[in-house]
């Protein structure tokens, strides 16, 4: 069976918005599927459909689940920015070049764990200082920071294998 990887990010994104609806855990834990998501994308996509798919997707839940409109925008801009350099990075030059399909079975668990490692703690980064706005204490953002980190990471593997081949 032949994967669409567009079709999973749109799911996803429906699935994103769901989980924020029903894990409304408040300033402390921040649940986000869409820095992994941001991953997934085809590896041909060029930076800036790259962009357009994030800023586009980070608005429908900021409309449709978060409160503060434009946050997961703003925070999912960067990853999106970020995402080729670090697949060539991680991965290689030619991976990204010739638009290949990511897999577990070449690329082992690393390069992976790497990226989304890396992605997520950008978007986290961005999103928990943005929100906190001066109105939390360092202490209690990198609580946040440190927490979210762990808990997407561990929700970042079912959605990794949705997107790689095995």
């Amino acid at each position: 069976m032949s994967k669409n990887p567009v079709a999973i990010y749109f799911l996803l994104v429906l699935l994103q918005v769901v989980l924020s609806h029903l894990f409304q855990t408040g300033p402390l834990l921040v649940l986000t599927l869409l820095p992994v998501m941001v991953l997934g994308l085809p590896a041909e996509w060029s930076t800036l459909r790259c962009m357009s798919v994030a800023f586009f997707s980070g608005l429908a839940v900021d409309l449709m689940a978060d409160g503060l409109v434009g946050l997961n925008a703003f925070a999912l801009l960067p990853v999106a920015y970020i995402r080729r350099f670090l697949m060539k990075k991680a991965f290689s030059e030619e991976l990204v070049e010739r638009g290949e399909r990511l897999s577990w079975k070449k690329w082992g668990w690393r390069p992976f764990l790497l990226c989304t490692l890396l992605n997520t703690a950008l978007f986290l980064l961005l999103y928990i200082t943005v929100d906190a706005a001066g109105t939390r204490s360092i202490l209690f953002s990198l609580e946040a920071f440190g927490l979210s980190l762990a808990v997407n990471l561990v929700l970042a593997v079912p959605v990794l294998a949705l997107y790689l081949e095995k």
